[in-house]
C-alpha cells in the first residue's frame, strides 16, 4: 500500500496522522516531521493517529530507542497514540511497553480519538 502522513499544529496540541505499511524509515519521516512542528510552535503534546496496515517488525520498534533519542524526544512530550486497526495493535502495544520500560515516553496508547485527546489536553 505504501505510506502516508501528515503532521499540524491544532492549536493545543499536534496532530500526527500516518497511514500505511510501518518501519522505521516511516518511523524517522513521521518523527522528523513532528518535533518539527513541535518545536515551531513551542507545543509538545502529539495526538498521532495511526492506521497501519501491516506491524512494525520487531527490530524497527527496538530501534525507537536510539530513534527517540536522537530527536531528543524526551520526558516534555506527552504523547497520545491511536491505533485504528486493531489487527496492528500488539505491534503498537510492544513499542509502547518497550519506551515506557525505558522511561523514554510520556506517553499512552488508546483506541478512541477522543479518549487521547481529552488525556492529552488534561
Amino acid at each position: 500500500m505504501g505510506y502516508e502522513m501528515f503532521v499540524t499544529f491544532a492549536g493545543d496540541y499536534v496532530e500526527a496522522h500516518s497511514t500505511g505499511d510501518k518501519s522505521l524509515q516511516t518511523a524517522v519521516a513521521l518523527w522528523t516531521e513532528i518535533t518539527r512542528v513541535c518545536a515551531e510552535h513551542h507545543c509538545y503534546k502529539v495526538l498521532g493517529i495511526g492506521n497501519s496496515t501491516t506491524a512494525m517488525p520487531t527490530m524497527d520498534a527496538v530501534k525507537h530507542e536510539q530513534l527517540f533519542k536522537d530527536f531528543a524526544i524526551t520526558l516534555k512530550y506527552k504523547i497520545a497514540w491511536v491505533e485504528l486497526n486493531r489487527e496492528a495493535l500488539d505491534s503498537v502495544k510492544f513499542l509502547e511497553n518497550f519506551l515506557l520500560n525505558r522511561s523514554l515516553v510520556n506517553g499512552k496508547l488508546f483506541h478512541d480519538v477522543d479518549e487521547a485527546r481529552a488525556w492529552l489536553l488534561k
